[in-house]
C-alpha cells in the first residue's frame, strides 16, 4: 500500500510539473524566423523597431513624429504602396496647449491580370483588408514622483512593424489576390483616438470596400499575442481566425475589456467593419512609460503576431469568397477560449449552453449516485462547502486589503481594474498563493486523518461550488465560464469513473487539466486586470487548489 501510495505521489507532482510547464508553453515559441526566412521573420521587424523606438514621439514630441511619420511613409512607398500623409487641422490638447496631426494611408491594390479566369470580381467590385496600428507614442504621464515618455517600441511600434512585414509578406503572392491591402498608422490614438476619429470623419475612401480590418495593439511588452476582441456577429472571422498558427485568445476579454480604461482604433470602427484586435499583454509596468523601449522588445512575442495573421492574410486575400461585402458579417457571437497545447475552442452560443447543459448532467447524476449509495452524506457535503466559502472569502479579503495597502504606500490611486506600476506585485502575489496553498494542504491533510471520506465530501462539495458559479457566469457573462466548467467538467468525469479503481488514475489526468487551464487563466486575469484585482485571482486560486488536492487524496484513498 505504501509503495502504490508513493508511485501515486511522484506521478501527481510529476503532473503538477507537467501542468506549469504546458501551461506557461502557452507563450510563444523560441523559435525566431531567419532574416533571409520567406515566412514572417520578426527580425526584419526588429530592424524597424530600432527606427521607430528610437525617440519618444507622442503629442509633445512635433518634430520626433514627423520624422517617423516621413519614415514609415518612405517605407511604404519601397513596398510598393500608393502611400500618403494625411493632416488635419490643430486641435487643442488635454494637456495644454495644441497640437497637430497627420494619418499615414497606403493601398495595395489586386494586379488587375491577376484575377482566375473563373472570377466573379471586376475591378470595381474590389475589396480590401484594412490592417491598423498608430505611430504616436504615450504622452507625458507620472509614474511614482517621475514624469516619463514612452519611446513606443511595443505600444505601437509592434503593430507597425508587424504590418509592414505582413504585407511585405503578402507581396510574395499578389499574383494571387482576388482582395487587395490597405493600411492605415494612425496619429493621436493615444490622445483620444484623435487620428482614428478625423480618418473617419474626413477620409471616407479609406474605409471604402474595406470587408475586414486588423488592429494592432500592445497592452504591456511580451507574452503571446491575444485575439482580444472581435466585432459582434464573429462567426464568419472566427473561422477565418482558424487559419492562424497557435491561435491565442478568448472571448472573455472582450467583456473584461469593457471595464478597462482603455480604447483603441478598433473601438471607432467595429460596429460598422468586421475585423479583430491584437494585443500583448504582459509586463504592464513597462506600458506607457520609458521601459517600453528597443532594449525591452519581445521577438517572441512580435514572431507570435506574425504567426498568427500571416496565414489570415494569406486566407484573406486569395480566397474569392471574401470579395462579397458581407462575406464576414454576421449575426451571432461566438464563445472561443484557447487552451494550452490543445490550441482554440469554438463554439456557437447554443452548442455552449448544450455542452453546459451535458456537464451539468453529469456531475448531477454523480452527485445523485454519491448520495443515493449512501456513500456521501449531504450534510457532509454541504459542511465542505462552508469550509471552502471561508477560504476563499478570506483570501479575497486578504487580497484586496494587500493590493489596497501597496496602492497607498506607493501613492497610488486604488483601482481593481487598473492599479499599475507597483513595484514587487508579482512577487507579492505568488508568495500570497504559496502561502495559501500550503494552508489548504494543511487543512486537508488535517480533516482527511479525521475521516477518511473527507475528500470526496471536498471535491463533491468544490463541484456544487463551481456549477453554482458556472450558471451564474453563463446568465451574467453571457456563456463566459469556461474557467468554472473545466475543473467541474473533468473532475465529474473522473469522480464518475472511481467507483472502478482501475480508472482512478483519471484523477491525474483531471488534475493536469485543472492545473493547465487554472495557471493560464489566472495568468491572463493578472495581467489584464493587474495587482488590483488580487481579490478575484485569490478566489480563484483557492477554487482551483481545493479542486486539485481534494482528487489527489481521492487518487490515494482506496475506500470506494
Amino acid at each position: 500500500m505504501k509503495i502504490r501510495n508513493l508511485y501515486k505521489t511522484l506521478a501527481f507532482y510529476m503532473c503538477v510539473v507537467l501542468a506549469f510547464v504546458i501551461a506557461l508553453g502557452f507563450y510563444p515559441k523560441q523559435r525566431i524566423n531567419d532574416r533571409d526566412s520567406q515566412d514572417f521573420s520578426a527580425l526584419r521587424v526588429s530592424d524597424d523597431l530600432r527606427v521607430i523606438a528610437k525617440t519618444p514621439h507622442s503629442i509633445q514630441h512635433s518634430k520626433e513624429r514627423k520624422v517617423l511619420a516621413n519614415y514609415l511613409r518612405e517605407r511604404l512607398h519601397q513596398l510598393g504602396g500608393e502611400t500618403q500623409i494625411i493632416e488635419y487641422d490643430t486641435i487643442p490638447s488635454k494637456i495644454g496647449g495644441g497640437f497637430s496631426y497627420a494619418n499615414i494611408y497606403s493601398v495595395f491594390p489586386p494586379l488587375k491580370d491577376s484575377a482566375p479566369d473563373n472570377s466573379s470580381v471586376t475591378p470595381s467590385e474590389e475589396s480590401y483588408i484594412l490592417l491598423i496600428a498608430h505611430y504616436d507614442s504615450r504622452f507625458r504621464q507620472i509614474v511614482g514622483k517621475d514624469t516619463v515618455f514612452s519611446y513606443g517600441a511595443a505600444d505601437d511600434g509592434y503593430g507597425l512593424g508587424v504590418i509592414m512585414e505582413l504585407v511585405s509578406g503578402a507581396l510574395k503572392y499578389r499574383e494571387e489576390w482576388n482582395q487587395g491591402v490597405k493600411v492605415l498608422f494612425t496619429d493621436a490614438e493615444e490622445h483620444n483616438l484623435d487620428g482614428m476619429r478625423a480618418a473617419y470623419k474626413h477620409n471616407k475612401e479609406i474605409f471604402e470596400n474595406v470587408n475586414f480590418a486588423v488592429n494592432i495593439e500592445a497592452r504591456g511588452v511580451r507574452g503571446p499575442a491575444l485575439l482580444y476582441e472581435t466585432s459582434g456577429g464573429n462567426e464568419e472571422l472566427m473561422k477565418l481566425y482558424s487559419h492562424a498558427q497557435n491561435p491565442q485568445g478568448l472571448s472573455l476579454s472582450s467583456v473584461v475589456y469593457r471595464f478597462l480604461p482603455n480604447d483603441s482604433d478598433f473601438t471607432i470602427i467595429k460596429d460598422t467593419v468586421p475585423g479583430l484586435n491584437f494585443a500583448v499583454i504582459d509586463d504592464l509596468d513597462h506600458y506607457h512609460t520609458d521601459k517600453d523601449n528597443y532594449s525591452n522588445i519581445s521577438l517572441k512575442s512580435v514572431q507570435h503576431y506574425g504567426d498568427q495573421l500571416q496565414p489570415v492574410v494569406y486566407e484573406y486575400l486569395t480566397n474569392e469568397k471574401y470579395a462579397a461585402p458581407g462575406a464576414l458579417a454576421g449575426d451571432s457571437d461566438m464563445i472561443f477560449f484557447s487552451f494550452p497545447v490543445f490550441g482554440m475552442f469554438t463554439f456557437s452560443k447554443a452548442g455552449y449552453i448544450i455542452a453546459n447543459l451535458f456537464v451539468y448532467a453529469l456531475f448531477l447524476f454523480v452527485l445523485y449516485v454519491y448520495v443515493r449509495y449512501k456513500i456521501i452524506r449531504p450534510g457532509a457535503i454541504l459542511k465542505s462547502m462552508m469550509h471552502i466559502m471561508v477560504f476563499a472569502l478570506a483570501a479575497v479579503a486578504v487580497g484586496f486589503a494587500l493590493s489596497y495597502i501597496l496602492a497607498l504606500y506607493w501613492d497610488f490611486k486604488f483601482s481593481i481594474v487598473d492599479l499599475k506600476y507597483i513595484p514587487y506585485d508579482k512577487n507579492l502575489s505568488v508568495v500570497m498563493f504559496l502561502v495559501s496553498v500550503l494552508w489548504i494542504l494543511v487543512f486537508c491533510r488535517l480533516q482527511e486523518r479525521k475521516n477518511k471520506y473527507y475528500m470526496w465530501n471536498l471535491l463533491l462539495g468544490t463541484n456544487v461550488l463551481l456549477l453554482m458559479f458556472s450558471v451564474a457566469c453563463l446568465v451574467v457573462l453571457g456563456g463566459e465560464n469556461f474557467f468554472f466548467l473545466i475543473p467541474l467538467a473533468t473532475s465529474s468525469v473522473a469522480l464518475f469513473f472511481s467507483v472502478a479503481r482501475h480508472f482512478k488514475w483519471l484523477y491525474l489526468v483531471s488534475c493536469t487539466a485543472v492545473m493547465i487551464s487554472g495557471v493560464y487563466f489566472l495568468y491572463l486575469l493578472y495581467a489584464a486586470i493587474t495587482v488590483g484585482s488580487l481579490g478575484v485571482i485569490m478566489f480563484m486560486a483557492v477554487m482551483y487548489t481545493f479542486s486539485v488536492i481534494s482528487q489527489y487524496y481521492c487518487l490515494k484513498r482506496d475506500v470506494l
